[in-house]
């Protein structure tokens, strides 16, 4: 449940921790303007459960706003789509892979950071509380830019196993880059806030965390979500916060990019960017409704 209801549906997004040695990523459904479902879900070759996770979450009302006093611009919106990208392993015959244009309506003077995530299961065979999902679908974005992005449903190395018949519901909230402070709602406090894309520097599970910089100081523990924001690799794969011993700190989170083993067991990965949001503590910037 959120803190407050919004008076429009929200768009959400929920970050996948490492917690689980599985290969996973968190689904939603269900987004309502007072909260919504998630689970964790493992694709085609798992077992369908994995350890308990501690992730956060971030949902924004569609449209453009500024973040408070911050200075920061931001932009929530939804697109439905049945493009499709995948791995070329196991690729299944005749699939066409493509991209959706997002072009976004606030004018941005550089690249924001871009964090999108399937809002819906429309295409869902499975009890993925306890099965693998199938069909399995994160988002792929590629070609960011001031004025937007290429998207897509990515169903890296398992397209043979489950038909996206149906359009998703793909949710984005697009962050100016730099780092400011706004009030939070209920308690007065000044909370912290930074956004930024990561260089081409995030790699495999295979090859360990990569750590990026937040660009400004938040102090203590903050959260963060965050999203790929490239598809160089062949494989496809998605985003994971990794925590143990690398913890988020005041000033950098550690990442790595996880693939799916419908083809194989490696989960290395070539170099990604990141898009990273962070804030210092929970927060609402205001009422809702």
């Amino acid at each position: 449940m959120f803190r407050n209801a919004f008076a429009a549906v929200p768009v959400v997004v929920v970050l996948p921790s490492s917690t689980g040695e599985d290969p996973a990523t968190i689904r939603i459904r269900a987004v309502s303007q007072t909260g919504f479902e998630a689970t964790i879900a493992e694709p085609y070759g798992e077992d369908g459960v994995h350890s308990d996770m501690e992730v956060t979450f971030l949902a924004v009302a569609p449209g453009i706003r500024a973040l408070g006093s911050s200075g920061l611009w931001l932009e929530a919106g939804l697109l439905s789509t049945r493009s499709l990208q995948a791995g070329a392993q196991c690729l299944m015959t005749g699939l066409q892979r493509s991209w959706t244009s997002l072009s976004f309506k606030h004018s941005f003077a550089s690249r924001p950071a871009l964090l999108a995530q399937v809002q819906s299961m429309r295409n869902e065979q499975q009890d993925v509380t306890q099965q693998s999902s199938q069909p399995w679908l994160t988002v792929a974005v590629n070609s960011l830019v001031a004025s937007g992005a290429s998207i897509a449903l990515e169903m890296a190395e398992t397209s043979q196993h489950g038909a996206v018949a149906q359009d998703e519901e793909v949710g984005y909230i697009a962050f100016q880059q730099g780092s400011g402070t706004f009030q939070d709602f209920g308690t007065g406090f000044d909370i912290k806030v930074a956004a930024v894309v990561s260089p081409r520097a995030v790699k495999g599970w295979d090859n360990g965390p990569v750590g990026v910089t937040y660009g400004a100081d938040l102090g203590g523990s903050p959260l963060i979500v965050a999203s790929q924001s490239s598809r160089k690799g062949g494989d496809g794969g998605w985003a994971r916060l990794h925590v143990g011993q690398n913890p988020p700190s005041a000033t950098q989170a550690f990442f790595v990019i996880d693939e799916d083993q419908t083809c194989n067991t490696e989960r290395g990965h070539v170099a990604e960017e990141v898009s990273v949001v962070a804030f210092s503590q929970a927060a609402s910037l205001a009422k809702s409704s």
